[in-house]
């Protein structure tokens, strides 16, 4: 893939005796005055309870987030272009269909609809950069739907072919994991302009496969070249 308080205080007031200071001072022959009677002490109104701490209203329960967004994820399920078969099928198919989906000469509109039928709701795709100063974060997530509208001009004015070099697949059960080699050139036979590893999550949600994620990161980045062999130590 391409790199492209405020705070509040409250005081209570009190009603204090008057100072002595304030007092006119009297001849010692005089007998003493009785200090006026203190003003009675104004009671501070009582707290009432913030709407986090009323109790909750018998019969009633909390939001349930997991179910908020189960039902989200099914709506948006609904919304997600029909993929072609072939391309859902198998993690070959899904593999060839991401590298296909995003290659051709400039001016070759791409078939988004087709690029997005590839991506399960709530997708990422995150491009691996290290941060330069004033540049903001190296490591910015998006959406597929990001990549598409940044695509449509890019790829409009710039020809672009990513192939898979090779790949390494690891899982358990449904939940797959793969580290797809690249390369991008500018033309279908050129020279290799790039390389790199895309880093994908798939899943199988038992009728097709789904890209749950992918990042991705070139040798310029990484600053050493793409291994044939991705294992490592930690």
């Amino acid at each position: 893939m391409l790199r492209p308080l405020i705070a509040a205080c409250a005081a209570i007031l009190l009603a204090a005796p008057l100072a002595s200071a304030q007092q006119p001072t009297k001849p010692q022959q005089q007998p003493a005055q009785q200090p006026p009677p203190k003003q009675p002490t104004q009671q501070a109104a009582p707290v009432q309870p913030s709407a986090q701490q009323q109790p909750a209203a018998k019969g009633t329960q909390p939001p349930n987030s997991m179910k908020t967004a189960g039902e989200r994820t099914q709506a948006a399920l609904q919304q997600v272009p029909a993929a072609r078969p072939e391309d859902v099928a198998s993690i070959s198919g899904l593999m060839n269909a991401l590298y296909d989906v995003i290659s051709g000469p400039a001016g070759q509109a791409r078939d988004w609809q087709r690029f997005r039928s590839l991506f399960y709701p709530g997708a990422r795709m995150i491009p691996v950069r290290r941060a330069k100063a004033g540049a903001g974060p190296g490591i910015s997530p998006i959406t597929p739907d990001d990549y598409a509208t940044w695509g449509v001009d890019f790829f409009n004015k710039h020809a672009f072919f990513e192939k898979e070099t090779h790949r390494q697949v690891s899982g358990y059960g449904d939940l797959v994991n793969v580290l797809s080699a690249y390369e991008t050139r500018d033309s279908a036979s050129g020279a290799a302009t790039a390389k790199g590893v895309n880093s994908l999550q798939l899943v199988f949600d038992g009728q097709r496969w789904w890209v749950m994620n992918i990042a991705w990161i070139d040798e310029k980045t990484a600053g050493t070249p793409v291994p044939k062999d991705f294992a490592r130590k930690e």
